[in-house]
């Protein structure tokens, strides 16, 4: 199968990976920079790409998504890998959406069978040479609606972004207090450890799950030169409280 392979950044970076790993070949790699090489044929003009390829895999930015495609054939399977881009970007009759649920950077060694990918497409034609390629070298697959995609996409956004940026700031409050910064770890393993076999709501503990307003009185007063991270306990102590001690 002839596969052309569009961008150069992270995604690009573990397709071509995943793909070298199980034995498949890019025929093709566009750059628009002369960025780092992924060891395959390179070229930095996209009108010189071949235009009979089996497959075009648009590993690019979601901005970029469309404005790439309109350059490609009619007649191209193009894919894109957004979560939250509709499939309809691709203005092609044969197009597909392959979405990986994992955070991904280049050059870390990933466990590519073990990823989630949301995936839908318009035609048998295409879903037959993602079967015969891209479901070869990625994950777990579920063919969903673009709709479902789109929550699953602010789902992780919020299990994944929001919660590295809140690791941020506990990094932070330790440093504040000249503490190591690795401190929370160990419990963060724990945690993911747990929520492989409970719901949520059933590990949740703190002062918040317990409505011990004391406590979370003196962590806002600790908080009072750190205004918007003050915003953000209140708000979720609050949401807290709420769900686990409603008043009627």
């Amino acid at each position: 199968m002839r596969i052309a392979l569009i961008g150069n950044g992270n995604l690009a970076w573990h397709i071509s990976e995943a793909m070298r790993l199980r034995g498949m070949k890019i025929s093709i790699h566009y750059s628009r920079n002369t960025g780092p090489s992924l060891g395959w044929p390179q070229l930095h003009d996209i009108t010189q790409l071949p235009t009979d390829c089996d497959l075009y895999l648009l590993a690019v930015p979601d901005t970029a998504i469309g404005m790439l495609a309109e350059q490609l054939p009619d007649s191209a399977c193009v894919v894109h890998f957004s979560g939250s881009t509709p499939l309809e970007a691709i203005p092609q009759r044969s197009r597909a959406v392959c979405w990986p649920i994992q955070t991904l950077t280049r050059g870390t060694n990933i466990a590519y069978e073990e990823i989630p990918i949301l995936w839908e497409c318009s035609e048998p034609e295409i879903q037959e040479r993602i079967k015969d390629s891209l479901q070869k070298v990625w994950g777990q697959w579920t063919y969903t609606s673009g709709e479902q995609r789109q929550k699953a996409h602010l789902a992780a956004v919020i299990s994944n972004n929001f919660t590295n940026h809140l690791q941020h700031i506990t990094q932070q409050v330790l440093a504040d207090a000249d503490l190591p910064m690795n401190l929370t770890i160990p419990m963060l393993r724990t945690q993911v450890e747990l929520l492989k076999q409970h719901r949520p709501s059933e590990i949740q503990t703190g002062p918040a799950r317990r409505n011990d307003l004391v406590t979370i009185q003196q962590h806002i007063h600790a908080l009072q030169s750190h205004p918007d991270w003050k915003k953000l306990y209140e708000i979720i102590s609050e949401d807290i409280i709420n769900n686990y001690h409603k008043k009627y």
